[in-house]
């Protein structure tokens, strides 16, 4: 998706009709940079885009039903015809299209209501007209659906978001809508009505086994669909209670009275998450010299056995064998021993002969034992490594336990001492971030029985799908019934497994990018990672040893891009490798960053970081920001990549604002002007 052109009627501030001509890449660069003063109209910009596609704006645009200019609502009289709307003209996989939606009212009151726009989407013929595309909804859906939108557009200070734990369900849908994997989700969804629908039928064909297992097995899969729904919300839950633990940690933190004490709370409890990990990992070592090596202390045991049995042959001469096998048996097929004596069956001398062929069957006994014999000194000492191993790791168990005890232990005391230090307000933050922690424990609690619960219900609902699929019957109906319901059972059971598996493999491919992402643009050797819960982590330092970098604004945000500019990367790519790889009808394509407020209050370090990697993350990126956060290093590094640029000129009532202008290239343009007739907003061209 290339942005072409926008154009404004009477649309919020933006009164009359308003263009803006992106920049398209390529030498003339591919930064349209738009500057605006606090309310001028850049956010009115951003939700312009997703008003046009998805006729929604965010939740941060009050009173979502004053589309038109005040001041255009305001000077028409009662009765008085209105019209407000906007164009966007772009580019997709090669068409051209333009999409309007406009809102045309006659005015009742003085207030206004909500409208239902019209809509029209066209695409450019090779004739130059315009045909009208008449599915528009769909024709959208499939250039940018609207579960990916939100990665695309955004307000850049709450991009943050990506970094809590619950924004792990919108990572999940990018995920799935890159892949087009709605088809299955919608299956899945649908598939156990259809189930419930053949059971039914069954069911009243009268008792049978078939009858009776499926009622059982509807049973089971209620109980199970009960507990996921369940976790589900508690998995939810927790994610939204841990990030207003860390929230409030900032805020203990950023509190002159307990400042110093959340720090230690802080290093505290790094402490503890490192003991914990250190004796996950002392217990996971010993848990596999157990399951690997263990053995080698009890065969080292029965060694002198081995060694006595031994000894005892060669004593009674045994060992070593005088003959082989293979030369007895031939003597006795033969029918002559080597002395000339004819050896016939149930002769003596047969019988001899004969016994001598068990004799030399221990031969291959000795081969054997002396091949064991070159191990058995080997086995004796890899038993000795074994014990000291096992005592290393237990040794380590139980220093990282008493380590753990003891920051559990410095925790518990730093947390009495918050609750009594400090004015009432860090005495009340603290208050309720002891009560969340209570309550993420209980959830955890619960979470971890359902994972039990689930397991004893997955192996019951596999015991009787097995039985049913066994469960035939001499009655056509019954038998087609059963059938059914096993069938529709392991599709559901196989479009899951095709569903998460990739799912997972898209996953990593994210999480690669967005770690060669984050690299180039960091200061800091800081490692993100998205991780299998597609929670967005970042990590000071890698392997077993690695701690969870500490949270700040600009490391939240510039992780937070890097996500960003690694899907616009993967959605890239996802068009390049053509349909031949595709499961159902994979989104793909080029698509613009449209991002409101990018630097937000950051220091100058983090600003130049974002402004070095916004160019580089897609092919078009257009940054609504104001004149003060652009100023200095982000002007410096984006200047060689803008293409277009404009100037929202605010218009005020208020007779004692502040008249300002800002210089860009050489000229003064307006920026703010006081004392105007009527509130409104207008874009300028910089040229």
């Amino acid at each position: 998706m290339k942005l072409l052109s926008l154009e404004l009627e009477n649309f919020r501030q933006f009164v009359g009709q308003q263009r803006i001509d992106f920049a398209a890449g390529g030498e003339d660069g591919n930064v349209t940079l738009i500057y605006g003063a606090n309310g001028a109209g850049k956010t009115t910009l951003l939700n312009a885009f997703t008003w046009l596609l998805y006729g929604s704006l965010s939740s941060d645009v009050e009173e979502q039903e004053r589309l038109i200019t005040d001041a255009v609502w305001e000077q028409a009289p009662i009765g008085g015809d209105l019209c407000c709307g906007a164009t966007l003209l772009f580019e997709h996989n090669g068409s051209q299209y333009r999409l309007r939606r406009t809102i045309k009212t006659r005015k009742g009151s003085p207030r206004q209501q909500v409208r239902q726009p019209d809509v029209t989407l066209t695409i450019a013929a090779d004739d130059g007209t315009w045909r009208d595309v008449p599915s528009y909804s769909d024709t959208l859906d499939q250039v940018l659906p609207e579960r990916l939108a939100q990665f695309f557009f955004f307000n850049g200070e709450r991009i943050e978001h990506l970094v809590h734990r619950e924004a792990f369900e919108d990572i999940q849908a990018a995920i799935k809508t890159l892949l087009g994997l709605e088809q299955y989700e919608r299956s899945l969804d649908h598939l156990p009505a259809v189930e419930k629908t053949f059971a039914s039928e069954l069911r009243k064909l009268g008792n049978s086994r078939a009858s009776e297992l499926v009622a059982q097995l509807e049973s089971e899969k209620e109980r199970q669909t009960k507990l996921l729904t369940e976790q589900r919300r508690l998995r939810g839950e927790v994610a939204h209670l841990k990030d207003e633990v860390d929230q409030l940690d900032q805020l203990l933190r950023q509190h002159e009275a307990t400042a110093q004490l959340q720090s230690r709370r802080d290093e505290q409890r790094r402490a503890l998450d490192d003991a914990e990990e250190r004796r996950r990992q002392a217990r996971q070592a010993r848990a596999e010299v157990l399951t690997r090596k263990a053995y080698r202390v009890w065969v080292a045991e029965l060694l002198p056995h081995v060694e006595s049995l031994h000894t005892d042959l060669h004593e009674r001469g045994e060992l070593p064998a005088p003959l082989k096998r293979q030369f007895v048996d031939e003597r006795l097929k033969v029918g002559i021993c080597i002395c000339g004596t004819p050896l016939r069956p149930g002769e003596e001398p047969y019988a001899h002969v004969e016994e001598w062929r068990l004799k030399a069957g221990l031969a291959e006994v000795e081969g054997i034992w002396q091949e064991m014999r070159g191990r058995a000194k080997n086995l004796a000492e890899e038993a000795g490594d074994v014990v000291t191993m096992l005592q290393r790791h237990t040794r380590e168990i139980a220093a990282a336990s008493e380590a753990y005890r003891q920051a559990e232990e410095t925790l518990n005391e730093i947390a009495a001492q918050l609750q009594k230090v400090g004015p009432e307000d860090a005495q009340e933050l603290e208050r309720r971030r002891n009560e969340v922690r209570d309550k993420i424990q209980d959830d955890e609690f619960r979470l971890r029985d359902i994972d039990r619960e689930l397991q004893e219900v997955a192996s019951v609902i596999k015991d009787l799908g097995d039985r049913l699929k066994k469960a035939h019957s001499e009655n056509a109906r019954v038998e087609a019934l059963r059938r059914r319901v096993a069938i529709t059972g392991e599709v559901a059971k196989v479009i899951k497994l095709m569903l998460d598996t990739a799912s997972e493999s898209v996953r990593r491919r994210l999480d690669s990018k967005v770690r060669r992402v984050h690299s180039r643009i960091t200061i800091k050797p800081f490692i993100p990672e998205l991780n299998s819960a597609f929670e967005l982590r970042l990590w000071r330092g890698e392997g077993p040893d690695r701690l969870l970098a500490p949270k700040s604004t600009g490391e939240n945000q510039l992780l937070s891009l890097s996500f960003v500019g690694a899907l616009a990367q993967l959605c890239k790519e996802q068009v390049e490798r053509g349909s031949e790889e595709q499961l159902v009808g994979r989104i793909g394509g080029l698509y613009p960053i449209v991002m409101d407020a990018a630097f937000g209050n950051l220091d100058n370090n983090y600003r130049e970081a974002i402004a070095r990697a916004l160019p580089s993350m897609t092919s078009q990126v257009v940054v609504l920001t104001s004149k003060a956060q652009a100023d200095g290093v982000v002007s410096r590094e984006l200047a060689p990549h803008v293409g277009a640029e404009y100037v929202i000129c605010v218009h005020t009532t208020k007779p004692d604002a502040e008249q300002e202008s800002i210089s860009l290239k050489g000229q003064e343009w307006d920026y703010v002007i006081p004392a105007s007739d009527y509130d409104s907003a207008q874009l300028r061209k910089v040229i």
